[in-house]
C-alpha cells in the first residue's frame, strides 16, 4: 500500500484529502505545518507528498527545498490557491511532479497522484 503525506494548515483540507485518498486504497498521514511534515518525512518517508504552498510556519517551497536535500526523487504535488503560480517556472521545474489549485477537483487530484506514483 502506497503512503501519502498530506501537508496543509487547513484542517478541513487534511481531513477531506485523507478520507478521499484512503477510499482509493492509500495509507494517508497528515501534517499541519512544514516543520511537522519534515519530521514525518525524516522518520518514515512517504511514497508521495501533497504539499500546500502557503502555511504559517514555513512555505511549501521551503519544505520542498528541505525534502529535496535528502530525497530528490520523492514525488511532490504542490497545492495552491494562487492560480497564476503555474507560470512561475522557478517553482514548476523538475522538483515538482505536478500541482493542483484550490478549490481542489478531487478526481483531478487522484489522477495526478496515480500518474506521479506510476499507477
Amino acid at each position: 500500500m502506497k503512503k501519502i503525506l498530506v501537508v496543509d494548515d487547513e484542517k478541513n483540507i487534511r481531513i477531506l484529502f485523507r478520507d478521499e485518498l484512503e477510499e482509493e486504497g492509500y495509507e494517508v498521514d497528515t501534517a499541519e505545518s512544514g516543520t511537522e511534515a519534515l519530521g514525518k518525512v525524516a522518520a518514515n518517508p512517504p511514497d508521495l507528498i501533497v504539499l500546500d504552498i502557503r502555511m504559517a510556519d514555513m512555505s511549501g517551497i521551503e519544505v520542498l527545498e528541505e525534502v529535496r536535500k535528502t530525497n530528490e526523487k520523492l514525488p511532490v504535488i504542490m497545492c495552491t490557491a494562487v492560480r497564476g503560480l503555474k507560470d512561475d517556472f522557478t517553482i514548476w521545474d523538475s522538483r515538482v511532479s505536478d500541482y493542483i489549485t484550490k478549490p481542489v477537483d478531487l478526481e483531478d487530484l487522484k489522477a495526478k497522484i496515480k500518474k506521479a506514483l506510476g499507477e
